[in-house]
């Protein structure tokens, strides 16, 4: 039984359009095929018609087969193309192949030709499994990531069910760690990896009595170490969810201090993740400018001013520059 092959035929002389559509015939093709000698009709012919294959001749009165290689690269199509020639040379040879041709006959040899088409087939055949195959992984991502966009955003929601006070604090300090992370020039992954980190870091404060978190006035020592927690519950809650990211540690840090004198564990200088140090300085910026059960809101330049003093004491010093330099700019609100 004949293969149908829709073949596009790049070829000035009719005789030898016969003669290889004989050839490729007695090998099991039935051949559909169009003969194009310009690159105008060439243009038309693969917007017009679908192809299984192309074979060029090398030299046309008015055109080329690397001009009609280069014109059917810029279509973006994924198709063989063979060049079959009477006067083409190794080093000629080579050129093509080079410039992306998957094969060249001589036309004096056309021996060559269906082996070489049916190989052809099967690698266009092998590149569109596999693309497809990516296509289908790529997708199975991109659902897996939205996945865990909606289980952040989950995540996120329970921690301001439980703490009013701090509704859309998350929210706030995220868009301005992610913004100071950009002004340092980190990758979209990792800026990425901030965004989510950013957005549960408080997820902890879900393990303290409600009645702490809302307490007017000053916390005793019990309950500050209590609130002080919360960072090590928000490790102990996210370190089993396969993030692909360090989110678990870069919430376990948020409270740790460049000079060590942060909590839970006293971290400092590059013992704490570069992610966990931006998003201290958006977490104190946004804190001290915002309204507490235990205090009102402070003005944004003193929460400025504070990390601005302890630049390099408490507080990364490329993430405090950036972060001054967003809000002087006017580069950056909260709202």
């Amino acid at each position: 039984m004949s293969v149908p092959l829709r073949l596009l035929l790049v070829e000035d002389s009719e005789e030898d359009a016969l003669l290889l559509i004989r050839e490729i015939t007695r090998g099991g093709f039935d051949v559909r095929n169009e003969r194009v000698e310009t690159p105008e009709m060439m243009a038309d012919a693969l917007i017009s018609k679908d192809w299984d294959m192309i074979i060029s001749d090398y030299t046309l009165p008015r055109f080329s087969g690397l001009a009609a290689l280069k014109l059917f690269q810029q279509k973006g199509l994924d198709l063989p193309f063979i060049i079959v020639s009477g006067k083409i040379g190794e080093d000629i040879a080579v050129r093509a192949m080079k410039a992306g041709a998957h094969d060249y006959i001589l036309k004096n040899n056309l021996s060559r030709l269906v082996p070489a088409i049916n190989r052809e087939l099967r690698e266009a055949a092998m590149r569109r499994e596999r693309k497809r195959a990516e296509e289908v992984v790529r997708q199975s991502y991109l659902e897996l990531a939205n996945i865990f966009d909606q289980t952040v955003k989950a995540l996120a929601s329970i921690t301001e069910m439980r703490d009013p006070y701090t509704a859309g604090h998350q929210v706030r300090v995220s868009k301005l760690a992610c913004a100071i992370a950009a002004g340092m020039g980190l990758s979209e992954d990792r800026i990425k990896t901030i965004r989510m980190a950013a957005s549960i870091h408080d997820i902890g404060k879900t393990t303290i009595p409600a009645e702490i978190l809302n307490k007017p006035g000053a916390l005793n020592g019990i309950e500050m170490s209590l609130v002080q927690n919360h960072a090590y519950s928000g490790y102990e809650i996210l370190k089993n969810i396969n993030f692909g990211d360090p989110i678990a540690e870069i919430v376990w840090q948020h409270h740790e201090r460049m000079n060590g004198s942060g909590y839970p564990r006293g971290l400092s200088g590059d013992e704490i993740l570069l992610e966990a140090r931006i998003l201290a300085v958006a977490d104190v910026v946004e804190t001290m400018s915002s309204h507490r059960p235990y205090r009102p809101a402070l003005m944004l330049e003193q929460a400025l001013d504070e990390i601005r003093q302890e630049k390099g004491i408490l507080y990364d010093g490329g993430a405090v520059d950036t972060c001054l330099r967003l809000f002087e700019a006017g580069d950056f609100s909260f709202t």
